[in-house]
């Protein structure tokens, strides 16, 4: 059974990577990073059970789900905002200041400045608390 296990995980990640080509680049970063921590969480739970390469191979594939999950949800607001706004603030963007640890009001002012709106999900608020963007830039993106 391990080697069907092992065998299926492997076939789910070739036909995720072979999706990347469609995929934007937050959803191919996302599925990549994805699957190797959750291979490498994975291999260590599954390795407590006397089936690491299986683990692995399940951890890995429901990680590339689930990261390239979050990361298409993120393009998607990205390119609605870009349509619609061609100074758009990505939220990468936000992220990246949030990480940089700088001041909320200066956030903020560059949201005012370049006339950006959000719909934030649950999965892109959590996404940019990960990154250390405050509550208040968060509260201010979805009152916006």
């Amino acid at each position: 059974m391990g080697n069907k296990v092992t065998l299926t995980g492997i076939l789910i990640m070739g036909l995720l990577m072979a999706g990347c080509e469609s995929m934007g680049p937050k959803s191919t970063t996302g599925a990549v990073a994805g699957g190797l921590i959750g291979a490498g969480a994975g291999g260590i739970i599954g390795h407590q059970v006397g089936h690491g390469l299986g683990g692995a191979a399940i951890g890995a594939a429901v990680g590339a789900i689930t990261g390239g999950l979050i990361g298409d949800q993120l393009d998607k607001a990205d390119q609605m905002g870009r349509e619609n706004n061609p100074q758009y603030l990505t939220l990468m963007s936000i992220a990246e200041m949030g990480k940089k640890g700088l001041p909320d009001d200066v956030i903020i002012s560059e949201i005012q400045r370049t006339h950006s709106r959000y719909h934030l999900t649950s999965e892109v608020i959590k996404y940019l608390k990960e990154n250390k963007v405050s509550d208040k830039v968060i509260d201010y993106m979805l009152s916006s």
